[in-house]
């Protein structure tokens, strides 16, 4: 069993369906915006609303949820490589420390602390950014859940903010005036978690370095196999 095949497998095809399934909502802003076929003949109408205003915001809305659910994949794939590892490869289980940070912090941080001594690290020498993949995670958690009947907007909370005053996956523009009177969160509006393809595209890469530098120590991981085999 090869967890890092598959898990490069799965970040593999979620580029290719954030790339495939973006393209179309695109094409339908851009036609929008040129006046080009099927959105160059407008009916009449009297409404001072630029026309197909309906069908462009579908489109921006469709590339917003397209991208929740990419980070909902990559949050899931990364799980599912770690449970693998741990129930599959080198058949650990968590102590009561470890659960203890997998309620508080979630399950990479657990994994990180379960994953230290198996590996013979502090994790120091680790070129993977765990500030990004622990947002990943964040943000498929919060984007799963509905906040308004009227809209399909994902929005941070204060305590998101708090451990990352700068995420990653939001709207600049509203984070920006979030942050315009002396870094308050006393706002009533929350920034948008907003999944653009620089943002995506960067967290992936930080979870293939990831699972890259966990295979380079596969020799570590053997003899912690080995030993644990002889004291039984």
């Amino acid at each position: 069993m090869d967890p890092n095949y598959f898990l490069k497998d799965r970040t593999r095809f979620i580029r290719f369906y954030y790339e495939a399934g973006t393209a179309g909502f695109a094409d339908v802003k851009r036609r929008i915006e040129f006046k080009l076929s099927p959105y160059d003949n407008p009916p009449y109408s009297e409404d001072s609303e630029p026309p197909y205003l309906v069908e462009w915001i579908d489109a921006e809305a469709a590339m917003d949820v397209l991208g929740l659910s990419c980070v909902s994949l990559l949050s899931d794939s990364l799980k599912l490589y770690f449970n693998t590892l741990r129930d599959r490869v080198l058949r650990f289980s968590f102590d009561k420390s470890e659960d203890a940070i997998l309620k508080r912090n979630g399950f990479p941080a657990a994994y990180r602390a379960a994953l230290g001594p198996i590996l013979d690290t502090d994790w120091s020498d680790c070129p993977a950014d765990f500030d990004v993949i622990e947002q990943v995670v964040l943000a498929r958690n919060k984007g799963q859940h509905g906040e308004d009947i009227t809209s399909f907007r994902s929005t941070f909370d204060r305590k998101m903010l708090a451990r990352h005053p700068l995420p990653i996956f939001a709207n600049s523009e509203e984070l920006s005036l979030l942050t315009a009177e002396d870094g308050s969160l006393e706002s009533l509006l929350m920034p948008s978690i907003k999944v653009s393809r620089e943002a995506l595209f960067g967290a992936l890469e930080e979870v293939d370095i990831l699972v890259d530098w966990i295979e380079g120590r596969r020799e570590q991981a053997e003899e912690w196999v080995r030993k644990q085999r002889s004291s039984r």
